[in-house]
């Protein structure tokens, strides 16, 4: 497989493939509503943030699909790109929001996303 994700959080990717990402310590006193979101080297949102729900577990898995991944470009002469992503949990009725440390990230740590081109296009027959 072609979607790593080591020890920090960081993960290493090929553009339009898909894979999964296990984000745990959530706390299970609740519902949370957790969300992804991916930024560029300026900061700048790619795609829409993806929503899960916790159901009061202590992790959750989100999928990156290949609509997603292929968002993620790299320059033709480039060999790679880092794009980097944050987990935040939420609730609303106490109006809580706190973001994650992904793997043994620290705060001011970013995680990334390398991204190398695709090699071959595909398809899924539906």
């Amino acid at each position: 497989m072609a979607f790593i994700v080591d020890e920090s959080g960081n993960i290493t990717l090929i553009q339009g493939d898909s894979g999964q990402l296990t984000v745990s310590g959530i706390p299970t006193d609740k519902n949370y509503d957790v969300y992804l979101a991916i930024q560029d080297s300026k900061r700048k949102p790619i795609g829409t943030e993806i929503h899960l729900e916790s159901g009061s577990h202590e992790s959750v898995i989100f999928t990156f699909i290949p609509e997603l991944t292929n968002l993620l470009v790299v320059k033709k002469n480039d060999e790679s790109t880092d794009y980097y992503y944050g987990v935040k949990i939420c609730d609303e009725d106490s109006e809580f929001e706190d973001t994650l440390l992904i793997g043994d990230s620290q705060i001011g740590d970013v995680n990334t996303i390398t991204v190398f081109p695709k090699k071959v296009e595909g398809t899924i027959n539906e």
